[in-house]
């Protein structure tokens, strides 16, 4: 019974999307009012939430991997990611700002890519009211280890390898090895 309902809802998902998954979870919450394009034999994880609001975009490319109980909110942005990526379990991504993943990129699990950020300082404004939506961009041939946090601004360049718990608050415009709370680089690759 079990193959006949993944098999089920993997026909259903094929139908609404346009697509062949090579898997789409079960448990999972899908709330799409914004617009979406999934490519070919992209694997959803069980419990996995994707949520695009009226005005956002989510993108996902040929082959790529989203693993169980992750979380994609666009947040009214555009969340694109590209081709043969791996965003393991637990992972969080908010697109408020726009988020951008490069092909081949690979995100260790738990890891949190936040696409806006709050301003404080301003005396006419609250902290609620004060939004920057600069984005998150990681290029190609990238590797989060585990329990990596992406900040609103931050870019990396391609071919980088960031640590494990490691924090970008800032771009990283070199290739090389990251590490550390704010990240820095340690080795050039």
């Amino acid at each position: 019974m079990n193959w006949f309902t993944s098999q089920c809802r993997k026909i259903l998902y094929n139908v609404a999307f346009g697509t062949q998954f090579r898997y789409f979870g079960k448990g999972c919450t899908v709330d799409i009012s914004g617009q979406v394009k999934i490519g070919k034999n992209v694997y959803i994880g069980d419990h996995v939430s994707l949520i695009v609001e009226q005005g956002a975009i989510l993108e996902i490319a040929d082959n790529s991997f989203i693993g169980e109980s992750c979380y994609i909110k666009c947040f009214g942005g555009k969340v694109l990611i590209g081709k043969d990526v791996s965003i393991n379990s637990k992972s969080f991504i908010n697109g408020c700002g726009g988020v951008s993943i490069g092909d081949n990129t690979r995100i260790g699990t738990q890891s949190i890519l936040i696409a806006s950020n709050h301003k404080f300082g301003e005396p006419d404004l609250l902290v609620k009211d004060a939004i920057t939506k600069q984005g998150v961009s990681l290029g190609q041939n990238i590797w989060l280890g585990a329990r990596v946090t992406v900040l609103d601004g931050a870019t990396i360049a391609d071919d980088s390898v960031i640590g494990a718990c490691s924090l970008v608050s800032k771009p990283l415009l070199e290739s090389g090895v990251y590490v550390g709370i704010p990240a820095k680089k340690i080795k050039s690759v």
